[in-house]
């Protein structure tokens, strides 16, 4: 064996150097693998009721990454079967701060100080990140904290305070209700960067019920992102946010919103918490069976910290169909004749109708409701109609026909008025204005 010399042992030495700088240089140049955006849920009882947990967790087919919940403002930050969940979980809580019954003007008075100190060292003691939500959506009209002059000197009060107890693992989030419409701006109420370390949004889309219509994840929430990341640097949260099943596909709106909109339109957004209760809706992921499978898909993809590839030509093939493309248009309806004679108690008309591209189609036929010409006086909107038939179909690229009788499948129908009322949908949820026709039916 060769035995090395002192001139070797400097280049061999010079050569292992040289090579270590060229490897830290590549690995310095190197891109970071981009973080997987984090899955959140708000399951009723909070992370303390573990058979919603245990439930949410089978359904799903993993954990959340943020568990959501609510207190009053005024109660114990954090319970001790809250703690226990948690470490036995490994989630991270965000709690929603709630003061329904104090004043922010008081609370920025130092009122409630010693409150706010407790709070401050419960959260201390829990040791891990601590999400805080406080007085969330107060640029809405519905809480009693709503659009307060001091809510900024509230919220930056508190937050001295716990800085003052030593509580630097709590992590405020801001959170305002999505401003799509314009009407509640939220500018005003934000507290600075310096007091503030997510921003977050709540928003949802409430489905074609009475005065509302479908709205897709970027209709929802693409204004207002705007607007936060340019008042804000910090990342960005959904706080809150659920679809209807009313008026639209639920699933295609999963699909669309995480696996496209999300990860390709809204870069900051760290995290997604999705309302899993039944409230104003029907909101929870198992809604139906295609939401569930398609919740369970997108949040067990790569995107999500999942260990499934993410079926993101589906969701652009999608877009490409409807959300990103032109929106359905209905044109026109008719019912051919208006007056028909029902001799076999099957009227004999057609409706037609003209879409300016495939979409599926509700039709919906009612009956003028019975009764004293006072009585319907009094009635109002769709309850001087009795609901007869809802049909669902897909209607294709200019026009379309359909046979009364096909569209009352049949059924027996008597004299009287009735009207056939239209509503196109296309792939990315959003619906056309209803279009309404009259026709009567005479012995």
């Amino acid at each position: 064996m060769d035995v090395p010399t002192a001139h070797s042992l400097k280049i061999s030495l010079r050569l292992g150097l040289a090579t270590l700088i060229v490897c830290l240089a590549w690995v310095a140049a190197a891109p970071a693998a981009a973080s997987a955006i984090e899955v959140g849920v708000f399951n009723p009882g909070g992370p303390s009721n573990g058979q919603s947990a245990e439930a949410y967790d089978r359904e799903v087919g993993r954990r959340p990454d943020i568990v959501l919940w609510y207190h009053d403002f005024g109660d114990s930050l954090l319970t001790p079967e809250e703690m226990s969940a948690l470490r036995s979980t490994g989630e991270t809580p965000l709690v929603t701060w709630e003061p329904y019954n104090q004043s922010l003007a008081s609370i920025a008075a130092g009122g409630y100080d010693s409150y706010i100190r407790d709070s401050a060292r419960i959260a201390k003691s829990w040791g891990g990140e601590l999400m805080v939500r406080f007085a969330h959506e107060m640029n809405g009209a519905w809480y009693p904290w709503a659009r307060s002059e001091s809510y900024v000197a509230a919220w930056r009060h508190i937050v001295e305070v716990f800085r003052e107890e030593g509580a630097t693992n709590v992590r405020w989030v801001w959170a305002p209700n999505v401003n799509r419409s314009g009407s509640m701006p939220f500018s005003a109420y934000f507290p600075g960067d310096e007091y503030v370390d997510y921003v977050g949004l709540d928003g949802y889309n409430f489905g074609a019920t009475e005065g509302n219509r479908w709205y897709s994840f970027r209709e929802l929430f693409s204004s207002s992102y705007a607007a936060v990341t340019q008042l804000s640097s910090k990342p960005v949260i959904v706080t809150e946010t659920s679809s209807s099943e009313t008026g639209g596909d639920k699933a295609a709106w999963i699909r669309s919103a995480y696996l496209q909109t999300i990860p390709t339109e809204f870069p900051r957004i760290k995290a997604v918490v999705w309302f899993n209760k039944v409230q104003e809706d029907n909101w929870p992921i198992d809604s139906s069976q295609a939401s569930l499978e398609a919740y369970r898909e997108v949040v067990n993809c790569t995107i999500y910290g999942g260990p499934n590839p993410c079926a993101a030509g589906e969701a652009s093939a999608a877009a490409a169909e409807g959300e990103a493309g032109e929106a359905v248009a209905l044109e026109a309806v008719h019912v051919t004749p208006r007056v028909v004679a029902a001799t076999t108690a099957q009227p004999s008309g057609t409706v037609a109708y003209r879409l300016n591209h495939k979409a599926k189609v509700r039709i919906k036929v009612e009956q003028r409701r019975r009764g004293s010409r006072r009585r319907r006086h009094r009635l109002r909107g769709r309850h001087r109609y009795v609901r007869r038939i809802v049909i669902a179909r897909s209607g294709h690229r200019g026009r379309n026909r359909l046979p009364l009788r096909r569209l009352l499948r049949h059924r027996r129908v008597g004299k009287g008025s009735y009207r056939v009322i239209v509503v196109a949908i296309d792939r990315a949820g959003r619906r056309t204005h209803p279009r309404r026709v009259h026709f009567r039916v005479l012995r």
